[in-house]
């Protein structure tokens, strides 16, 4: 039997209307099906090669996006301090366990801070910066470092600083504070002043604020309300110092020489002004060790007029070991508290370690004559008052012969010769005094006393008339003119 074949010709003709349809029970293969297996296969394969690239390319993006950034070494320092060496190293050796912890690189950096290694401290904050930024402490200390080494970079930190201490209010004040005043150090005054305000309530507001507002109204070259703002901190331990040196140069502007010369009086006998409450420097002081650890935390206790505390600091100190600065430190603050036998024993001990030291010599003269005073306002006849002044006179001469420009010796060794009744001899260290210090009541006060002694009533009348000028509210002075006038 031949096979059929079938040609165009000899093929069924194509139906002619839409009704011509398939038949449904015949099988219909979908047109993606019909090309050949090897084609599909070859589709799937690059189908999964495809997606298996993706997912790889995301992992690896994750991986990045993700992974902790490498941290770096912590730094190692060395102190000669074996007490300072010890407290750092436990301080390495917490953050070397906890190298993902925010605080871990913050309080390594603090105790470095405290000791002054400043550039190993600014590593470690900016580490802990970056692992939590929502911590003021961090930039406020990286700020504090560029203060002093890169001041153009502080006012940035500063900011992070109060960003940050929105969610830690009890650094606010402090980083704000910071802030304007850095900002006023660069010439922002206006922007310093908007800060300085939000504290000047309530009255009579914060003292920081207001003697900043002094500097940002002189600045600005608004007199009076400077004025006005620095009369309201004057007394105000941590400005006292500035706030009557600003003071008399307004008043020499006003053209009031005498109130010009009586704010320079107190502002050249007046102790350097301690630094403002900080919380976090105050806890950074709190973390010293060794002698600058001694000496700052007493600091802030003498600041704080806490001289129990102080005395009480200096004396655990000295159980340990017994060093000139341990024993001064003692010693004075004992004086404070009218412990002056306690204090003179120190400062004998201090005089045998170091004879040399011209604090410690002065420090002796002040406290002696002082305790003489005392006992000879009780007992005017005490045998051993003559002795106590000519002590106190050798060691005022001791301490200007180690210092000549201590001016404050000139003025106890002078006083202590009055009290010897040795006039004449007195006003040498008393005009050697006021040419050091030219506006120290108290000088002008005791050489007028010593020339009225001597006989030259002229010359005395005029540095008692000085020393009124310079203090209006002392009688002394007044009275002393007063017994001058009627002889």
């Amino acid at each position: 039997m031949k096979a059929r074949h079938f040609s165009e010709a000899s093929a069924p003709p194509a139906p002619e209307s839409s009704s011509a349809l398939p038949d449904p029970a015949l099988p219909v293969t979908p047109p993606s099906a019909s090309g050949s297996p090897g084609k599909r296969k070859r589709g799937l394969r690059w189908l999964g090669v495809s997606g298996a690239l993706a997912l790889g390319v995301g992992i690896v993006w994750a991986i990045w996006f993700f992974w902790p950034t490498p941290l770096p070494e912590p730094p190692v320092v060395d102190s000669e301090e074996s007490e300072v060496r010890r407290v750092i190293q436990e301080y390495h050796q917490k953050l070397v366990q906890q190298r993902r912890q925010a605080s871990a690189w913050g309080d390594y950096g603090t105790i470095l801070l405290a000791h002054l290694f400043d550039r190993e401290a600014e590593e470690c904050f900016a580490v802990a910066s970056r692992l939590d930024p929502n911590d003021p402490r961090w930039f406020y200390g990286r700020a504090l470092i560029a203060l002093k080494r890169r001041p153009q970079e502080a006012v940035d930190l500063l900011r992070q600083a109060v960003e940050a201490s929105r969610r830690q209010p009890q650094y606010q004040r402090v980083c704000e504070m910071t802030l304007a005043e850095a900002l006023l150090e660069r010439g922002e005054a206006e922007q310093a002043a908007e800060l300085f305000r939000k504290y000047l309530s309530p009255p009579p507001g914060e003292p920081r604020a207001r003697f900043g507002l002094a500097l940002v109204a002189m600045a600005l070259g608004h007199t009076e309300e400077a004025w006005s703002h620095l009369q309201a901190v004057r007394e105000y331990p941590c400005c006292r110092k500035q706030a009557h040196t600003h003071l008399a140069a307004l008043a020499r502007t006003k053209g009031d020489l005498a109130a010009a010369r009586q704010y320079e009086s107190i502002a050249s006998t007046a102790d350097p002004d301690p630094p403002w409450p900080d919380p976090y420097l105050d806890h950074v002081v709190s973390l010293q060790v060794g002698r600058r650890g001694l000496q700052r935390r007493a600091g802030v206790l003498e600041r704080d007029g806490r001289f129990f505390e102080a005395a009480q600091l200096y004396l655990k100190a000295l159980q340990d070991q017994r060093t000139v600065d341990a024993l001064l430190g003692a010693a004075v603050n004992l004086a404070r508290l009218h412990q002056h036998g306690e204090a003179l024993k120190l400062l004998r001990e201090a005089r045998e370690l170091d004879a040399r030291d011209a604090s410690v010599q002065y420090t002796y003269a002040l406290v002696l004559y002082a305790h003489a005073e005392i006992v000879q306002s009780h007992d005017p006849g005490h045998p051993q008052l003559r002795e106590w002044f000519q002590e106190a006179a050798e060691a005022a001469r001791l301490a200007i012969e180690l210092k000549p420009d201590h001016g404050h010796a000139c003025l106890f060794r002078g006083l202590a010769l009055l009290q010897l009744g040795q006039a004449q001899e007195a006003l040498v260290p008393l005009r050697q005094g006021l040419a050091i210090e030219p506006d120290n009541f108290e000088l002008h006060l005791a050489l007028g006393q010593a020339l009225v002694r001597c006989g030259q009533f002229a010359e005395a009348e005029k540095e008692l008339q000085t020393a009124a000028q310079l203090r209006p509210m002392d009688p002394r002075p007044s009275l002393e003119l007063q017994r001058l006038r009627q002889r």
